[in-house]
């Protein structure tokens, strides 16, 4: 065989097998400790119990930790890294809120590869997180992640915490890297069953005047994109029932989103949930039900238009 032929067919290989493993490279979360519950099971408490999208599962220290200095670091795909999301205590109920220490300052560190899987810091920043419960979406400076193989990572480290009220270790709920979000064009794979002339492919058509009807009991669509964040709903007008409850199931995590109406034709969007620690990470065909609808003179669902947003480079 040729010598540079065979030079050129390894680096394909090699480059293809790059792109495959990065693909699934962006599925987990690591930390410097976590504490073992032998009811709960071993890993009950780690890292990955904060980015699975519930708020009674978390990332929990050992007790005999000082807490600060504790770190949690999740993978990023190729993408934008624009905000950060914590939940930053124990949510799972409100007493469990003010029983354990919440976090109160951290340090993000964003780290990116090049092609030649080489790691470099671009980005760190202090951030301080007020005392209550629930979502915290914080601005970060803006840092790019990865090269067109591989992306890269963010590492949490906790600097200091407001003190529980009957136990010393540091738990926190929930955490997501926000990554810019780019236009995506859906594909629909699936869908409940379409009204004679208003078949599926014409939300995709760009043309507001023909739509997708269905019935709203068990109205459903399921996309063959990966790597979205958003999904949008233009109506078919008030001759039609409009979309005003949708459950968006993506893996093994659901979200439920109410949606305000829009008779006009405007875009309204819901967000598809993710459990790899970033928007836009959930892997899997993002299914939507239609759960309740805003009524129109007819009974059927009318969709004009079906939008994407997405956020890495899963998606294209």
């Amino acid at each position: 065989m040729n010598p540079s032929r065979f030079s050129r067919s390894a680096a394909s290989i090699a480059a293809a097998v790059g792109l495959l493993l990065s693909s699934h490279a962006y599925a987990g979360a690591r930390q410097s400790a976590f504490k073992v519950d032998s009811n709960k099971g071993k890993n009950y408490y780690t890292a990955t119990s904060a980015i699975d999208g519930k708020m009674d599962t978390m990332w929990m220290v050992p007790g005999e930790s000082e807490n600060k200095g504790e770190w949690m670091e999740i993978e990023l795909p190729r993408g934008d890294l624009d905000k950060i999301a914590i939940v930053p205590g124990n949510a799972s109920s409100e007493k469990s809120w003010a029983d354990f220490p919440r976090l109160k300052q951290v340090r993000i560190d964003v780290y990116s590869k090049n092609d030649d899987d080489v790691e470099t810091q671009v980005g760190s920043t202090t951030l301080d997180l007020a005392d209550k419960p629930g979502w915290q979406i914080l601005d970060v400076p803006d840092a790019k992640v990865g090269d067109t193989m591989f992306g890269g990572r963010l590492r949490m480290t906790v600097l200091d915490v407001y003190p529980g009220e009957d136990f010393p270790n540091l738990a926190v709920s929930e955490f997501k890297a926000v990554l810019k979000e780019f236009d995506m064009p859906p594909k629909v794979g699936e869908s409940s069953a379409a009204l004679d002339g208003h078949d599926a492919p014409q939300m995709l058509d760009a043309n507001p005047k023909t739509f997708f009807a269905t019935a709203p009991d068990g109205a459903s669509i399921t996309l063959s994109n990966t790597g979205l964040s958003q999904i949008g709903f233009i109506s078919a007008g008030k001759d039609y029932a409009r979309p005003k409850k949708v459950e968006i199931t993506c893996g093994t995590v659901t979200a439920t989103t109410d949606l305000p109406d829009d008779i006009k034709g405007g875009t309204v969007w819901a967000e598809v949930p993710s459990f790899n620690g970033y928007t836009g990470g959930g892997f899997g065909d993002p299914t939507i039900k239609i759960l309740d609808v805003y009524p129109g003179t007819n009974p059927q669902i009318g969709i004009a238009e079906l939008k994407a947003k997405a956020t890495n480079a899963d998606a294209l």
